[in-house]
C-alpha cells in the first residue's frame, strides 16, 4: 500500500485523533459533573446543619434545664450564622447592622436563622422553633465549623442562643 498522506494529520490516522477528542470530551464532562456534585454536597451540608440544630434545640427545650454547645459544619463560603427578627428594628454593632440591612434585601420575614452572605448558601434562611436571642441580628462567626451555646433555665420557656 502506498502511504496516503491526505488521510493523516501530522502523520496520525483519523482513529487516533478521534480517540483523543473523545477522551478530552469525557474528561470535560466528568469535571462538569464533579462540580455539580460538589455544589449539591454544600446544599446537603446546610440542610443537615439546620436539621441537627433544630433537633438539639428541641432536646434542650423539652428538658427542664439545659446548657450545651452545638457544633456543626457549614460550607466554606458562609461567614456568619445569624439569628434575627426582620420585623423588628436593628440593634447591635455596626457589622451586625450592615448584615441586617443585607438580610432585609432578600427578606423572609417568617425566618429567624439566616446564613450570611446569602449568595454563598443554597438555603438562605429558615425558621427554628423554640429559640430566643439577644440582639437583632445576633450573628455567630463561622470558620468551617460553628459552635452555638444553647441554654435553658428551669423557669424559661425558650432556649437562649449565644456564642460559645
Amino acid at each position: 500500500m502506498k502511504n496516503k498522506r491526505g488521510q493523516q494529520v501530522f502523520g496520525m490516522p483519523f482513529s487516533v485523533i478521534f480517540s483523543i477528542i473523545l477522551i478530552a470530551v469525557f474528561i470535560a464532562v466528568a469535571f462538569y459533573f464533579i462540580g455539580i456534585f460538589m455544589d449539591w454536597w454544600g446544599c446537603a451540608d446546610s440542610g443537615q446543619f439546620i436539621d441537627d440544630f433544630q433537633l438539639e434545640v428541641d432536646n434542650a427545650w423539652k428538658s427542664q434545664s439545659s446548657d450545651k454547645i452545638f457544633s456543626g459544619s457549614l460550607s466554606s463560603g458562609i461567614e456568619y450564622v445569624c439569628f434575627a427578627d426582620l420585623s423588628q428594628s436593628s440593634s447591635g454593632n455596626s457589622i451586625e447592622r450592615e448584615i441586617y440591612q443585607e438580610l432585609k434585601k432578600n427578606a423572609d420575614y417568617t425566618a429567624n436563622l439566616f446564613f450570611y452572605p446569602a449568595k454563598e448558601a443554597c438555603i438562605k434562611s429558615t425558621f427554628i422553633e423554640h429559640i430566643k436571642f439577644s440582639g437583632n441580628p445576633y450573628c455567630i462567626p463561622v470558620n468551617g465549623r460553628v459552635e452555638i451555646k444553647l441554654e435553658k433555665r428551669f423557669d424559661e420557656n425558650l432556649v437562649n442562643v449565644a456564642r460559645k
